[in-house]
């Protein structure tokens, strides 16, 4: 069973930016280990068509401590551990991913250090069952001969991801004169801005090919 990585590691970078308001339903935010706060509202997000729900909650607990917990719990509930994102390291912190074979729903803990004796958990669930047909359309152009994009849609942010075997020198270029093309100026760390508008670029790295992060976000001042 092989789950999308581009749409793995496009939901982990994204919910890192969605945090909610009063309480959860995610069955995973119960009972956490040294929670020292109620989970937030889940907030709802799409990623290539699929409606995610995410919540936060901080716990006493560390990060190393809390990924074991998760990753025995998910075993217990049956879920299958997806190998495929044990690849990627997060800028900040862990994270735990598990699969519902039966239901076709996948779970997410991201954690992320916050201090003294706190972690931050950022826990979402995707009915991947439920995946709208109809993507997000397209705000930038794509690295040619590049793989399959993953698209995310908030109210004020739009995503696209997708793998490239092009050297991360090789897509600043592309974005660089492409973006430049459509009135995009180039600005710090990889950004580019036009009036209100900010598109973000990262590049992951990776042994054979890299994953490529586009991230739109309006009301930016220039």
């Amino acid at each position: 069973m092989r789950l999308s990585r581009t749409l793995l590691v496009a939901t982990a970078w994204v919910m890192t930016l969605s945090v909610g308001s009063v309480a959860s339903a995610n069955p995973f935010v119960k009972d956490v280990p040294g929670a020292v706060s109620q989970p937030t509202q889940a907030e709802k997000m799409v990623v290539d068509g699929v409606i995610i729900e995410t919540s936060t909650l901080v716990s006493s607990k560390d990060v190393a401590t809390l990924k074991a917990h998760f990753r025995a719990l998910f075993a217990r509930r049956g879920l299958y551990l997806a190998e495929e994102t044990a690849e990627m390291k997060l800028k900040l912190g862990d994270q735990v991913t598990g699969l519902d074979p039966e239901r076709l729903i996948s779970y997410t803990v991201i954690l992320q250090p916050s201090g003294k004796n706190a972690t931050t958990l950022i826990v979402s669930s995707a009915e991947l069952a439920r995946r709208q047909q109809k993507a997000a359309p397209a705000f930038a152009p794509i690295y040619p001969g590049s793989g399959p994009v993953t698209s995310t849609q908030l109210e004020w942010m739009k995503s696209m991801s997708y793998a490239t075997t092009a050297t991360p020198a090789e897509v600043r270029a592309f974005y660089r004169e492409k973006l430049s093309a459509q009135g995009y100026a180039p600005g710090p760390d990889d950004a580019f801005i036009k009036g209100a508008e900010r598109i973000a670029l990262t590049v992951a790295p990776g042994v054979t090919e890299r994953t490529v992060l586009l991230i739109h976000e309006l009301g930016v001042a220039e």
